[in-house]
Order: structure tokens, then C-alpha cells, then sequence
């Protein structure tokens, strides 16, 4: 990817995908511009009334930027919000700006968890509006800024970042499900658009990921890795997916190889949650 310029939102938080998939672009010779609404992301709610968890050195997308530069990358920083129709270009703007070109583009930004988590009697209109406004509006506005630059160059790679809560039943969802179906929707229907122009648009859908915005308790014993291992045990790769797994996947949809897949959804979830026990090594020893 040297010589590509790649941009990714929602990089603020330290155990998020977004920085993952930043340093994985770098690491492929990409320039990244790293963005988020806030230095060091949007809370969700169990962040709010816990504490973020965040350590002390983090300080968000400066501490992002100074890792990648430290191992060689090269990377800036951009604030604002995707839902925002002058945000998304401004943040598009400011890459084309600093770099003249752009050709990736990471739609990762999500709005923060919490009260849109229940039954669709007890969700607010507001928080349904929000979720939406970010999550499937954000992905729009972001895609509708950076496609003309695309076009320019004749190549792109747009790679939308969804959910299997968008693709399978999920309770208690009814706002982020609808918002990440949406995602995948719009997906398929701009990657018609641009193919002509060497542009793909692809979607990842992960399943549950090891990261802050995967534990909604709000319970402050709640013992996160243990939960995390509990999880793990109900897929048959026998673990949650990591931030570096959807970094991958990224890496994959971005390069050269990938020219021949568009508007296309790539399931990443460990093989999915399966209702009956797994086949285990220590069980045939």
C-alpha cells in the first residue's frame, strides 16, 4: 500500500477496532488520517458510570498517531463528527489537504452503546434517531464525500464496517441492528455505482469482538476477561474475535488482491454461536 493515503474513524479508543485497523494500514506502507468525535472516543454507557478503563498514557488519537510515526508509519489526526454532513467533509477534506489523494476509506465509527439497548417499547425515539444518524447516516455521508477524489484517481477501496447484528436476529437491538442492516444495503448498492471506476465497497460483519463496546453490564465487579472467556466458549474457534482480527480483514478488502470483490458482506465470527457442545482437543485426548 505504499503510497496510498487511507482514512479510518472512530480510532479513539485504545481497545477499539479502529486503532487496530489505523496501524495495520500503516504497517502496509498506507498514510493514515485516524479520526473520531472525541480525542479519546465516545463513551458508552457502562464507560460512563464505571470509568473508561482507558490507561493513563492514552491520550486518544495523539497517542494513535505517535505509535504508527514511532514504528516507521505516517499518520495525522482529524476530529469530528460522521453523522454531521460538514464534519464528513471537512474530515475528508483535511486528508485530500494534507495529501493531496485519497483511497481507502474505514467506516468503523459506531455510536456509543447504551439506551438503545432494549425492548423497542423502552428506546426512546431520540436514541433510535441517534444510532441511525451516526451509524447509517454517518457511513453515507463519509461515502458521499470521498467517492468524487476516488473517481479522480480512478481507484478506491471502501470498506464498511457492519455487524452479524445486521445479518442475524439480535434481541434487544432494534436501533443497531436496523442501522447495520442499513450499512450493508448501502454497501451493495454504491459498490454499483463506482466499480467502473476501480472503486470496491465491502462490508466486514463481526460477531462479538473482545472491546469496550461489546460489555453493556453495568455491574462494576463484572469480571470483563472472564466474561470474554465465557463467550469464546460458545464459538468453535473457542475465543471472541480481537480488534487485529477485523485489522486483517481490512488489510485484505484494501489491497490489490481484493480488486475482484465488491458489494460483497465478509462474515467474521469465529463460525457463530452454536446451541450444541463443540468438538474440544482436551476432550479426545
Amino acid at each position: 500500500m505504499n503510497g496510498r493515503v487511507a482514512l479510518v474513524t472512530g480510532c479513539g479508543k485504545p481497545d477499539g477496532s479502529g486503532q487496530a485497523i489505523a496501524r495495520a494500514l500503516a504497517d502496509a506502507g498506507a498514510a493514515v488520517v485516524v479520526s473520531d468525535r472525541r480525542p479519546a472516543g465516545v463513551p458508552n454507557r457502562r464507560q460512563e458510570i464505571v470509568g473508561s478503563g482507558q490507561p493513563a498514557s492514552w491520550s486518544g488519537l495523539d497517542s494513535l498517531v505517535s505509535g504508527i510515526e514511532a514504528g516507521g508509519g505516517t499518520a495525522a489526526s482529524v476530529l469530528g463528527d460522521i453523522g454531521d454532513e460538514h464534519d464528513a467533509q471537512a474530515m475528508i477534506g483535511a486528508a485530500l489537504e494534507r495529501y493531496d489523494r485519497l483511497d481507502i476509506l474505514v467506516n468503523n465509527a459506531a455510536a456509543p452503546q447504551g439506551a438503545d439497548r432494549d425492548v423497542i417499547d423502552e428506546i426512546p425515539v431520540e436514541v433510535f434517531d441517534e444510532v441511525v444518524r451516526v451509524n447509517l447516516r454517518g457511513t453515507y455521508l463519509m461515502c458521499r464525500a470521498a467517492v468524487p477524489a476516488m473517481r479522480r484517481g480512478r481507484w478506491g477501496r471502501i470498506i464498511n464496517i457492519s455487524s452479524m447484528a445486521g445479518v442475524i436476529a439480535a434481541p434487544r437491538s432494534t436501533p443497531y441492528s436496523a442501522s447495520k442492516a442499513g450499512v450493508i444495503g448501502l454497501t451493495r448498492a454504491l459498490a454499483m455505482d463506482v466499480a467502473a471506476w476501480g472503486i470496491t465497497v465491502n462490508a466486514i460483519c463481526p460477531g462479538a469482538l473482545e472491546t469496550s463496546r461489546s460489555v453493556l453490564s453495568e455491574d462494576p465487579d463484572l469480571d470483563v476477561a472472564a466474561e470474554m472467556q465465557r463467550r469464546g466458549r460458545n464459538l468453535p474457534v473457542g475465543r471472541v474475535g480481537r480488534p487485529e482480527d477485523v485489522a486483517a480483514a481490512v488489510r485484505y478488502l484494501a489491497g490489490e488482491g481484493a480488486s475482484y470483490m465488491t458489494g460483497q458482506m465478509l462474515v467474521l465470527d469465529g463460525g457463530g454461536p452454536m446451541p450444541f457442545p463443540l468438538p474440544r482437543p482436551e476432550e479426545s485426548a
